[in-house]
């Protein structure tokens, strides 16, 4: 422990130095006659007990007090005032400036040496404490990283049984579907052959009108007339059209369903087409986005990748909701949201972007991050997208970044890579 003496008396310095010298304490000492050299020192070294003389030519006493304890670096330095001025009101400006003790002058070994071993011990103490506090404060920080955690793991075990729930209901609601709308399909493709039949032998009927006496023609004909049959033969085709049209479209999304939910690709990695999850991705999520956004796609062709693939398919439904509601904000009736595809030798790369309102950039830095919002209280968990950052990075050990404008929009970079080692599946 570092100990500086500073008195304008060369004996009081002597006097000091052959008691400490004399003493068992454990100090190194350093004196000075000149109270500027020797704040300059303290200033300059570590120092932890200043004894100071109060009256003093150049620098009186509570000068350097008042310096020491103005110095943030300084501050802790424990300051004795050595005095024979015992009155009350310069002793207590002394204790105001922050001084921890006074030795009076002329001072006895014993009290000299004991005033010392005082702030010795309270030096020691303190610096218990500091390591004890610095043990708790890293106790605290490794609670709290901890709980945050928990939190992301618990959020993500949320969001994992939601994709889960979400799969099996698809899957429900697909195979729900598939067995009616089978029946629906056959039993078209029979009428269809019907309507056909008879409207071939409704044209052979016409065929034998040369046989039919005036009456019953001009009967016949005034019927056709009342129901506009021409239009009736017409439109039958058309509606027979419309409703292959409508059938193949639900059976589209049924079949989309099923590959978008993938229940059993859930619990491990398989083939996955990301050009094909995007297409079966927009089905889905056309409801959302038909009448606030125009999709521009732009898929080439690139290979297969091993994943999860449905949650990738979540991640990219994830992206293009929010590419939505931030078209949504602008009220705008151009929306656009593109979605390309590339790829490398090692990855392929989604990108999917949008004219929306864009991200501030004081909070682009955070959307990543679990709770993160920018809606409203009550209107968003901010799980969505960390959820889908930590599914493409830690998962998957790709990459997804963003780059945003604010006002012009944003784009979200999902990269894959095309090659997974299964031992390290996780």
């Amino acid at each position: 422990m570092k100990i500086v003496i500073v008195d304008d008396s060369k004996i009081i310095l002597e006097v000091a130095k052959d008691i400490i010298l004399e003493s068992d304490l454990d100090l190194e000492l350093e004196t000075f006659i000149d109270p500027i050299k020797a704040l300059d020192f303290i200033e300059n070294h570590d120092v932890q007990i200043v004894i100071s003389d109060l009256i003093m030519p150049k620098l009186k006493g509570t000068d350097i007090l008042r310096k020491i304890k103005n110095d943030e670096k300084l501050k802790s330095i424990k300051v004795l005032i050595l005095t024979s001025i015992t009155e009350e009101d310069i002793l207590s400006e002394c204790f105001e400036l922050g001084a921890f003790d006074y030795i009076t002058k002329p001072f006895s070994n014993c009290e000299f040496i004991a005033r010392i071993k005082n702030v010795m011990k309270e030096i020691e103490l303190m610096n218990k404490l500091a390591v004890k506090l610095s043990e708790v404060e890293k106790n605290h920080k490794k609670i709290l990283e901890s709980n945050e955690k928990l939190k992301i793991t618990q959020a993500q075990l949320v969001q994992r049984e939601q994709m889960a729930g979400i799969g099996q209901l698809a899957a429900g609601v697909a195979h729900e579907l598939n067995n009616p709308l089978g029946f629906v399909v056959s039993n078209f493709t029979i009428l269809k052959d019907y309507t056909n039949v008879l409207l071939e032998l409704l044209t052979k009927y016409e065929k034998t009108s040369d046989f039919l006496d005036d009456e019953v023609i001009n009967a016949i004909n005034a019927y056709k007339k009342e129901k506009d049959f021409e239009f009736i033969i017409e439109d039958i085709y058309e509606l027979l059209s419309d409703t292959k049209s409508g059938l193949d479209r639900a059976k589209e999304i049924v079949k989309s369903l099923r590959s978008f939910s993938r229940i059993d690709n859930l619990k491990e990695y398989s083939e996955y087409d990301v050009n094909e999850g995007i297409r079966k991705t927009l089905i889905i999520a056309k409801n959302e986005y038909k009448y606030i956004a125009k999709i521009n796609l732009n898929l080439v062709d690139i290979p297969t990748i091993m994943a999860f693939s449905g949650e990738i398919n979540q991640v990219i439904l994830n992206v293009i909701i929010n590419a939505v509601q931030a078209i949504k904000e602008t009220n705008r009736n151009d929306g656009e949201i593109g979605i390309q595809t590339s790829h490398t030798d090692k990855k392929v790369i989604i990108e999917i972007s949008d004219n929306g309102a864009g991200i501030k950039e004081k909070t682009i830095n955070k959307i990543f991050n679990p709770f993160f919002t920018t809606k409203e209280v009550g209107e968003g968990t901010g799980l969505g997208l960390s959820i889908c950052y930590d599914i493409v990075v830690n998962k998957h050990e790709g990459e997804m970044n963003v780059e945003s404008s604010l006002g012009e929009g944003t784009k979200f970079i999902i990269e894959l890579p095309i090659k997974h080692i299964d031992d390290e599946i996780k």
